[in-house]
């Protein structure tokens, strides 16, 4: 972090300012419960919540030899690209991309996690909807959280040379670099509809395994309108790049897509978590939770709970899809 932070203030330095604000944060207390970061979010929670387009989160970025990632998927493709332009720390490798491809054993090609818990974007994700993005080099090796994890292993095992810990750097200033300045957000909601499309069955299979019968079609209803819109928009938004022309309202909008799958009274059971697509499971705070309103609701047996909840959630994708329609009437 404080190398790309270093990278980043010397091209300030000479002159190149990134269009967007960018602030370098390290957290207090995250392992008694994410008390430095969650307490930052809080304290200034209204401008976080009005202005902040993403947010980087380095946890653990180089401790082996292994690459992978964690996001929302509207900034998948965004990390993609940028890591296509980063050279591999392993040897003739290409880029980074290209190895974390060619170690996935997913045909088509290296799968993300999803933003459920135990680190410090939970705030910013969890808390608020901020899109956030977490990624890292690491693997099997014993030492995390022990009294061997230390400069001595690293230096001799974990990163000899440095090299993951200059690759994560050159990710996040680049990431950093990309998002601050673009003309328009570098979103994906095209992927990220498709994404959700995905995730619905996980809820089917909750429900039968709970002995409930559920329909899903207003959520897969929903998520058609979304999908919809966002391929609207990206027409209307490679159009107007093309013209040069962009007007600021587009990003305005662009941030209330995944403020929009918020809920401001939170989870019915955990009022402090608003976010409605990904959260930390309940019972296990490291574990991710897919649909969290509905899953909980179909956990706890109440068949009308479970209705109303299937019921809110297509509502707030259709504020999503809404919103995205107002980016792309911006861009016109």
């Amino acid at each position: 972090m404080l190398e790309a932070a270093r990278a980043i203030a010397a091209e300030v330095k000479a002159g190149h300012r990134p269009k967007r604000t960018i602030v370098f944060a390290t957290w207090d207390a995250e392992e008694w419960g994410l008390i430095g970061s969650t307490e930052y979010v809080e304290d200034d929670s209204l401008r976080i919540a009005r202005g902040a387009v993403m947010y980087v989160n380095l946890d653990v970025a180089a401790a082996g030899p292994n690459f992978g990632a964690t996001g929302s998927p509207s900034l998948r493709e965004t990390l993609r690209s940028v890591l296509r332009e980063v050279p591999s720390p392993a040897p003739d490798s290409g880029n980074v991309y290209d190895t974390w491809r060619h170690s996935s054993r997913d045909t088509a090609g290296p799968s993300f996690g999803d933003p459920g818990g135990g680190s410090d974007f939970a705030g910013f994700y969890n808390h608020l909807g901020v899109p956030i993005m977490d990624w890292g080099f690491g693997g099997p090796t014993g030492v995390y959280h022990s009294a061997y994890d230390d400069y001595l292993w690293m230096t001799r095992f974990g990163d000899p040379g440095y090299a993951r810990h200059a690759a994560a750097a050159r990710i996040a200033a680049a990431m950093l670099l990309r998002v601050a300045n673009a003309d328009v957000l570098p979103y994906d909601y095209v992927e990220y509809a498709q994404t959700m499309r995905g995730d619905v069955a996980g809820l089917a299979k909750a429900a039968t395994a709970k002995g409930i019968a559920v329909s899903l079609g207003p959520i897969y209803s929903a998520i058609d309108s979304l999908e919809k819109s966002a391929k609207a928009f990206a027409t209307a938004r490679d159009a107007a790049l093309g013209r040069g022309a962009v007007s600021g309202k587009v990003n305005v909008s662009l941030m209330q897509v995944e403020r929009a799958l918020t809920r401001p009274e939170g989870l019915k059971t955990r009022p402090w978590y608003r976010n409605l697509i990904f959260a930390a499971d309940e019972d296990n705070g490291y574990a991710n939770v897919q649909f969290p309103s509905v899953t909980e609701a179909i956990r706890s047996g109440d068949r009308s709970l479970v209705d109303r909840e299937i019921a809110d959630l297509a509502a707030r994708f259709g504020a999503a899809a809404h919103a995205l329609d107002d980016a792309s009437a911006a861009l016109r």
